[in-house]
């Protein structure tokens, strides 16, 4: 604890063991929110009556790794996940049965592609799952008809024929675990108040990326008043409102839970050149003391002015000098809008370096428990040690919640050590596809049941692409560990690095704009709206702030509306 203590700053010590009721916090980029947030933990733990247990809710699963290594803390003391595992596990899965809800499993990517086969005459475009995604309902229980829809058939169709299907499957979608556990919560009081009994304080990381669903989930708690709420986040990095983060988060928690907003107002991150430049970016900014050991490094931010030929060799230029100047590979990254972006980037630059991140892989990423797993089994073959064989332990009991297996803490204790020993066999300079089929094989033995989010994984990786991985490297490159990242910004949320390379910060990109078409010689985009030109801007904020030394920013023929700004806090040091 007094290790705790030595490394707060005053602010941070107000907020983490001063107030000890409902806090709310606004924390800018590099002032310590996930430090603070810990050592508000740590404190609370002290004091931990019996019987209770504190919740630490992240966005990611990366984050709730990060958090579990950073806090000493059993799992009888403390929760730490995302969301849809708190409301899995303390709401839908004991009390489903009020509404005949028998313990549905998380719908599998081998059913959605069932759903699609048994229903060919729906159209939902080139990304048919991606769109089936959009489908959610409204806090009152109705369709959401709010998403953006641009398919041939009519949402109400197929949201009508998904929900049956899901029905005959007794499965369920991660948009609905949020909709059917806030009916269960909001229309049974004895379930709020067994959770307001049961936890001691519920913090909640990333605040500002909350939907309307975890929001009122929050809100019915803490109406009893039994259990503290701590709420942290930055308004100006809200990146997910696409998915339904709420408007106005903080000042709607500072009145529903009785607390005023404090700051973190003291950086420890960034040069002040880059600090100026993300600053810049919103008018009423907090003046931030900078406190990084990089604060007096005087590097201009980089502007490289690119082509669709030229931007490639322009990025591996750069990341020559970086290196040059004694940046290590794994304190660079290459951050882009999508995923398309990074894919093609990663296609020219891996066989220049070694490159690692979800940008840098041969499919998409998958936000499934499987590939969470694997993707922890695949750090700790890299680098085994506690903190990575925790995070394979935490994320197989996740896949058990999400799957709704039947398996006792010895039976998972057993599976975890059967993995990684079954795993370990599989020949390392086997080809991609092969040695991923295994492992497939590895996870559908140990578990008993099909893993079909996986095989998609597979099904994604052309031919010729495959070729150029053995699954020795791929294993490596999804541990993400010493080598170049290339990923997207919404995936970078929350890391830094020394040096950041942004990619193609162009008009129509940055703020987005659809393209419609060509008129002549001229390029058609739709009008600016101000949701998207919103969105632009906390993208670019929480893309610029992810650099401690260096920043790049590349763009095309026409720049992105914000950099004029930003170039211009480099004249003012």
């Amino acid at each position: 604890m007094q290790k705790h203590l030595k490394m707060l700053n005053n602010s941070q010590k107000k907020v983490a063991l001063a107030l000890t009721d409902n806090t709310i916090v606004s924390a800018s980029p590099g002032t310590g929110k996930t430090k603070t947030l810990v050592a508000r933990a740590q404190r609370k733990l002290v004091t931990l009556p019996k019987h209770k247990k504190l919740a630490l809710i992240t966005y990611t699963n990366a984050a709730a790794d990060e958090i579990s290594d950073r806090l000493n803390a059993g799992s009888n003391e403390a929760f730490i996940g995302t969301i849809h595992r708190f409301c899995l596990e303390f709401i839908l899965r004991p009390f489903g049965w009020i509404y005949h809800w028998n313990k549905p499993r998380v719908v599998a990517f081998g059913d959605l592609q069932t759903f699609l086969q048994e229903n060919q005459q729906i159209q939902l475009g080139e990304n048919p799952i991606d769109e089936l995604n959009k489908l959610k309902k409204t806090i009152d229980g109705e369709l959401d008809l709010s998403v953006e829809w641009d398919n041939v058939s009519p949402i109400k169709n197929v949201a009508e024929l998904y929900y049956a299907f899901l029905e005959s499957k007794k499965a369920i979608d991660f948009n609905e675990i949020l909709y059917r556990s806030y009916k269960l919560i909001s229309e049974n009081e004895f379930i709020r108040q067994s959770l307001a009994n049961k936890f001691y304080e519920i913090a909640i990381d990333e605040f500002q990326d909350t939907n309307i669903f975890q929001y009122e989930i929050f809100k019915a708690i803490g109406a009893f008043n039994l259990c503290t709420f701590f709420i942290v986040g930055d308004e100006k990095q809200r990146i997910y409102a696409f998915t339904g983060a709420i408007e106005n988060a903080f000042e709607r928690a500072s009145a529903d839970f009785g607390s005023e907003i404090h700051l973190l107002d003291t950086t420890y991150r960034s040069t002040n050149n880059i600090v100026a430049a993300y600053s810049c970016l919103f008018e009423n900014h907090p003046k931030l003391e900078n406190e990084s050991e990089y604060k007096d490094t005087d590097i201009n931010i980089v502007f490289g002015r690119t082509t669709n030929d030229t931007n490639n060799k322009y990025i591996e230029n750069c990341i020559n000098w970086l290196i040059e100047n004694k940046i290590p590979l794994s304190e660079i990254a290459i951050l882009t809008r999508s995923w398309r972006d990074a894919y093609f980037i990663s296609q020219y630059l891996r066989t220049k370096f070694h490159v690692v991140g979800m940008g840098a892989l041969p499919h998409k990423s998958s936000p499934t428990s499987s590939f969470t797993l694997l993707k922890s089994i695949s750090r700790f073959l890299v680098s085994s040690n506690i903190k990575h064989l925790r995070s394979i332990k935490r994320n197989l009991e996740f896949h058990v919640l999400e799957n709704n297996l039947s398996l006792s803490e010895k039976e998972q204790s057993y599976a975890l050590n059967n993995m990684i020993a079954l795993i370990k066999r599989v020949e390392p300079e086997a080809s991609l596809i092969d040695g991923l089929q295994q492992i497939k094989d590895v996870f559908d033995a140990v578990f008993k049941t099909s893993h079909s989010d996986l095989e998609e994984l597979i099904s994604q990786i052309q031919s010729e692409e495959g070729k150029l991985w053995t699954l020795d490297k791929y294993i490596k490159t999804i541990a993400g560990v010493d080598g170049v990242t290339i990923n997207t910004i919404h995936q970078a949320k929350g890391l830094e690095y020394e040096a950041v390379i942004l990619n193609n910060v162009s008009e129509n990109k940055i703020p987005f704009q659809q393209y419609l078409g060509r008129r002549g010689s001229d390029y058609l985009y739709a009008n600016l709206t101000k949701e998207n030109l919103t969105a632009g801007r906390t993208l670019l904020y929480v893309g610029v702030s992810r650099a401690k030394r260096v920043l790049i920013i590349t763009h095309g023929y026409k720049q992105s509306m914000f950099l004029p700004a930003i170039a211009a806090t480099n004249s003012k040091g």
